[in-house]
């Protein structure tokens, strides 16, 4: 469950500050509220053209095509960091996601199910999921032309292991209406991303 008292001191700052790489990272409450409302995700996070921020409490990382909004990081555990986020905070914030989603668009489909054998933007996509260490996924189709992914990569006995929610074209994960292979899809980052645009920006005031 989460711990109202550790919620109270997740700033901006803890969650986003350079201390974060190591110690793992969780959106502060004013950040996972939006991404967990009933009436839709905003449509900034629809609309970004570039890396910056949804919200003061929400980054956004562009990869092309693809929109990734950083929800959580695990930190360096094996070398007895990863304090400011344990495993149970991150599940309880994922099962919210969850519903959220299945409110959003019903029930999710599983990383399994972009498993096939025909070359297609479906296909492409999985590949890059493989790519950047996805170890699991639930996905939907939000209004017919919106592909949501909720991601879980990396490990976190190396200190790698993310939570993110990716914005992709419907085609990418709708095996009904797939389009032609894409090239070049790249959905790597780390929190070391989120914490370089935190800089950039200011400290994230800048939306």
């Amino acid at each position: 469950m989460m711990n109202f008292e550790t919620d109270y001191v997740r700033t901006a700052n803890s969650a986003f500050g350079p201390a974060s790489l190591l110690d793992g990272a969780l959106l502060p409450w004013q950040g996972r509220i939006p991404l967990s409302a009933y009436d839709g995700l905003q449509q900034e996070a629809l609309d970004v053209q570039e890396d910056g921020w949804v919200t003061p409490f929400n980054p956004i990382l562009v990869r092309g095509e693809a929109r990734i909004l950083p929800l959580a990081w695990r930190g360096d555990v094996a070398s007895g960091h990863g304090a400011a986020v344990v495993p149970g905070e991150i599940d309880e914030f994922v099962s919210k996601m969850q519903r959220t989603g299945m409110h959003w668009a019903g029930t999710w489909s599983d990383f399994d199910w972009l498993q096939e054998s025909k070359e297609n933007s479906v296909t492409s996509y999985s590949a890059a999921l493989l790519d950047s260490g996805v170890t699991q996924g639930n996905f939907w189709v939000l209004r017919g032309d919106i592909g949501l992914g909720l991601i879980w990569a990396g490990e976190e006995a190396e200190g790698t292991m993310s939570l993110a929610l990716h914005v992709v074209p419907a085609s990418w994960v709708y095996q009904l209406r797939p389009s032609k292979p894409i090239v070049g899809i790249d959905l790597r980052w780390s929190w070391a991303d989120v914490i370089e645009l935190y800089r950039s920006h200011g400290g994230g005031a800048t939306v």
